[in-house]
């Protein structure tokens, strides 16, 4: 009964969330600013964690800093929320001018070239916007996710990046799609939200990344160099409120040639210069660093 009854609510508030979008983004943000009081101030919601991990990773930094950019953390976490849900119904001309891309042109070389990408990102800036890559890219887009347990949200995430025509894959299904598209000669561009806290058992290779002892995900690499697609990293950059704009980086065009762990040094290495350029738009609200690796490397 208890599951049922989280079911219909879930299933309330997608409803609610898919007529809450139509409200244009500026009215969006109004209501963003008035959780962002509650959230913050009231709530306290994970605020002694990113308060935490900001302090460790610059802790040549005053406290009235480390304040600051928690506060403008929260108030992008925020804003990102109604920017997700926005994108539903978001018409193509306003998604290419909210979030530009800066250089297609390298996409269309590497396809020209008879590649496929295996792309990169961070939970940095916007990356849910993404879904309008699809209008640039002459790839097919796939957009891996891992399947949520409530139906009806998972839903929603589907929705939302698939809006401008990519394709979602499951997780665990996602190897299997990409060895059948390539089999196919079809190529496709596949995105990885790459600077996830890897489960216990998959705790293989530690890094220092932000001042710390980081352990990391190894999948993307694994991937691109079986299957020798060319791995890009994507900049995205928040130019102001509502507006981003991102670059593509070429990490690997012969992944299967490249050092072992070179492809995820790289990777961290550029994100964290996004970082230190500006810390805000990171999902430091994620306990990244829960992990002590000498409970782990003897």
């Amino acid at each position: 009964m208890v599951k049922l009854l989280n079911h219909a609510l879930s299933c309330i508030l997608y409803g609610f969330l898919w007529v809450f979008a139509f409200l244009p983004l500026r009215l969006l943000y109004i209501f963003s600013d008035f959780l962002f009081f509650w959230v913050y101030y009231v709530i306290r919601y994970r605020r002694d964690v990113v308060i935490k991990n900001l302090r460790l990773s610059f802790p040549e930094k005053k406290n009235e800093e480390i304040v600051e950019i928690a506060k403008d953390f929260f108030k992008y976490f925020i804003d990102s929320f109604f920017e997700a849900i926005h994108i539903l119904h978001m018409s193509e001309k306003d998604a290419m001018t909210r979030f530009k891309y800066k250089n297609p042109g390298l996409l269309r070389e590497i396809y020209d070239k008879g590649d496929s990408i295996v792309l990169l990102l961070s939970h940095y800036g916007n990356w849910e916007w993404l879904a309008s890559l699809e209008k640039v890219s002459p790839f097919h887009f796939l957009a891996i996710y891992k399947p949520l347990s409530d139906r009806c949200i998972n839903k929603l995430y589907i929705r939302i990046r698939e809006r401008f025509g990519g394709e979602t894959v499951p997780m665990k299904k996602a190897y299997r799609k990409m060895v059948a598209y390539q089999e196919d000669k079809k190529q496709n561009i596949t995105f990885f939200l790459y600077d996830q806290r890897p489960l216990g058992n998959e705790l293989n290779y530690w890094i220092t990344f932000m001042n710390q002892d980081t352990p990391v995900l190894l999948g993307a690499e694994k991937i691109a160099s079986k299957l020798g697609q060319t791995v890009v990293f994507m900049k995205i950059r928040k130019v102001k409120r509502g507006y981003y704009e991102s670059e593509f980086v070429i990490i690997s065009e012969k992944p299967s040639s490249s050092n072992k762990f070179e492809i995820t040094n790289c990777f961290y290495n550029i994100l964290e210069e996004l970082l230190k350029e500006d810390p805000s738009p990171w999902l430091w609200s994620h306990n990244r660093w829960k992990y002590n690796k000498v409970d782990f490397v003897k």
